[in-house]
C-alpha cells in the first residue's frame, strides 16, 4: 500500500467501519475526519451544525485535511468532505481515493435508526439521500476506484486486496 488512503461516499456508507478494519489488517494508523474534529472542536456534528452552521463545518473539514501527514494511513471521511475546498482534487494529489458507492435505498436502510445525522433531519430522509447523492455522485466518481460498498466486510476487505491497496 502507498501513502494515505482515503475511503469516501454518502453517511451510512460503512466508511468508519471499514476503515478501522482494513487499518486492523494492515497495521496502519486509522484517523475518522468527523472525530478528529469532535476531539478539535470539543463539540458534536450535529452540535457544530446547530450552533455554527453547515459552513463553519466545512471549514473545520478543510483544516483537518491541511493538518493530515502524507504518512501510510486509512482515512475515513465525512460523506461532504471531498464536495467542498476542492478537497478530491487535493486528496487524491496525497494519496489514493476509494468510493463506497450506495444506492439511496441502501444508505437508508443502514441509517433509519441513527438520529444524529444533521443533513436528514427531516421527515423524508430517502429524498434529502437521493437529492444529496445527485448532488455529490460527479465528485465521488472523480476517486481513484469505485467500490460496490453494499458488500459484507470481508468482501470489501477481498476487493481491496484485489486492487492490491493491503
Amino acid at each position: 500500500m502507498k501513502g494515505v488512503i482515503f475511503l469516501v461516499g454518502m453517511m451510512g456508507a460503512g466508511k468508519t467501519s471499514l476503515g478501522k478494519t482494513l487499518a486492523k489488517q494492515s497495521g496502519l494508523p486509522f484517523l475518522d475526519t468527523d472525530a478528529y474534529i469532535k476531539v478539535q472542536t470539543g463539540q458534536s456534528i450535529p452540535e457544530i451544525f446547530s450552533s455554527k452552521g453547515e459552513v463553519a463545518f466545512r471549514k473545520l473539514e478543510e483544516e483537518c485535511f491541511h493538518s493530515l501527514t502524507p504518512n501510510a494511513q486509512w482515512i475515513a471521511t465525512g460523506g461532504g468532505f471531498p464536495c467542498y475546498n476542492d478537497l478530491m482534487v487535493k486528496m487524491k494529489q496525497l494519496g489514493t481515493v476509494v468510493y463506497l458507492k450506495m444506492t439511496p435505498e441502501e444508505l437508508n436502510k443502514r441509517i433509519q435508526s441513527v438520529a444524529n445525522r444533521p443533513l436528514l433531519q427531516t421527515s423524508e430522509p430517502i429524498n434529502e439521500l437521493t437529492r444529496l447523492l445527485l448532488e455529490r455522485t460527479e465528485i465521488y466518481e472523480m476517486a481513484d476506484f469505485v467500490i460496490n460498498g453494499n458488500q459484507t466486510t470481508d468482501n470489501l476487505v477481498k476487493e481491496f486486496q484485489k486492487l492490491g491497496l493491503i
